[in-house]
């Protein structure tokens, strides 16, 4: 593996770690949307957090992939892993939606937050 190789595995394996992070981070408001909504008696709006889980986790795994096709020779990799519609489909969409999803779900729990004074 040359310089330029290694660098790309290095910072491709980070950047899974980051999305370890927030499948982290989506957990723990997860878990406080539950606890708020049982206190005040909200729908179950934090289900939606365990689907964005879900989906950061599809685009881990993509990542996780992609990240061992950058370890293997070219002539070795199979057509549709270097594909941008692989990554497009399996890591930026799934992302996107898990994003937004814990935006909704986050604004709908905390939004009373931004309205106190």
């Amino acid at each position: 593996m040359t310089g330029e190789g290694a660098i790309r595995v290095t910072v491709a394996i980070v950047g899974s770690m980051g999305l370890v992070a927030i499948v982290y981070l989506v957990a723990v408001l997860a878990r406080y949307g539950q606890k708020l909504g049982a206190v005040t008696k909200m729908r179950p709006f934090y289900y939606g957090y365990y689907l964005a889980i879900g989906c950061i986790v599809v685009a881990l795994v993509a990542r996780l992939i992609r990240t061992s096709v950058f370890w293997a020779q070219p002539s070795d990799v199979f057509p549709l892993l270097n594909s941008p519609w692989f990554y497009l489909l399996l890591y930026d969409l799934p992302l996107a939606v898990a994003m937004t999803v814990s935006l909704g779900v986050t604004w709908h729990y905390w939004g009373w937050l931004l309205k106190e004074r």
